[in-house]
């Protein structure tokens, strides 16, 4: 079976405000890859959705907290995705100015 991969990716996202700075979407029972490397320490939010409208989402299915990773200028993660759609959020934000290059990967 051939494996398929795609990838969403923003550079140089705003991470100096709090909210949604990556979306992507899924096939499903698809294995991702999330990579965040930013300027600046900030705290991240990883929220699944059936569908991907405003009031259908999971918030905080995975958390990334400044605090809690080793490294959180260099956040490295794989799950297996089960929803359509996934999103990252800035739940704690680094100081103005300050950017991340985020992406997600899939396999599937």
């Amino acid at each position: 079976m051939v494996q398929k991969q795609s990838t969403t990716r923003e550079s140089d996202a705003d991470i100096s405000a709090t909210g949604e700075v990556l979306r992507a979407e899924t096939t499903g029972d698809a294995l991702v890859s999330l990579n965040i490397d930013a300027t600046a320490d900030a705290s991240y939010a990883l929220d699944v959705s059936p569908t991907g409208d405003a009031g259908d989402w999971f918030k905080a299915e995975e958390t990334y907290a400044a605090a809690d990773v080793d490294d959180p200028q260099d956040i490295r993660d794989t799950f297996v995705a089960g929803d359509a759609y996934i999103r990252v959020r800035v739940t704690s934000a680094a100081a103005a100015g300050e950017n991340a290059d985020i992406t997600i990967q899939q396999a599937h």
